[in-house]
């Protein structure tokens, strides 16, 4: 009889470490506690960014409060509203910047708002005072109890010191309707 034998077949190796349920618990048990020490670290990082995002949260709900604040005060929201808003600061700083020359040209603007004030006329009372910087023009508007008066104030106004370089002249009175009005213009003498 034959037999064959086969030279190509691996014997099994006995291998020198064993796994004993006891290795395999401890192996186990180490990768649990990793597991569970990386789950820790992620409830951590969770509970890290929660905070972060609350905090975030709350910083915007305080700029919608204060965007919200700001749209009631300045309900400015069309490009038209806007353009018309910027022209009407732009009218009044030219206004503004009128002002500042009238009251910082050669002669004292309050000198002569303290020469009219000077001017005690009762039964007269102005409704209209302007002071031409560019050519050095006053013109005055009112109502005075009777016409007469108009010339006493015209008196007066030639009287202040203030006034020495100019010459009052009474353009218009209108009688009717009652109390009558007038119009009062000066120039610097050296115009006329």
């Amino acid at each position: 009889m034959l037999q064959q034998i086969n030279l190509y077949k691996l014997l099994p190796i006995k291998s020198r470490y064993q796994l004993t349920p006891t290795l395999a618990t401890a192996i186990y048990g180490v990768f649990l506690l990793l597991l569970i020490f990386i789950y820790g670290l992620e409830l951590r990082q969770k509970h890290q960014v929660k905070a972060q995002y609350a905090v975030l949260n709350n910083q915007v709900n305080t700029l919608q409060q204060q965007l919200a604040s700001l749209n009631q005060q300045y309900p400015i929201s069309d490009a038209v509203a806007l353009n018309k808003s910027v022209e009407e600061l732009q009218h009044q700083l030219s206004m503004k910047v009128k002002m500042l020359n009238l009251l910082t040209s050669k002669n004292n603007f309050s000198t002569y708002l303290s020469a009219l004030a000077n001017i005690d006329m009762p039964g007269v009372w102005m409704t209209e005072i302007a002071f031409n910087n560019v050519s050095q023009k006053i013109n005055l508007k009112g109502f005075a109890l009777q016409s007469a008066l108009v010339e006493k104030t015209l008196s007066k106004l030639d009287a202040q010191p203030a006034f020495a370089t100019y010459k009052f002249e009474v353009q218009n009175v209108t009688e009717n309707p009652l109390p009558p009005s007038f119009e009062i213009s000066a120039k610097p003498e050296a115009s006329l």
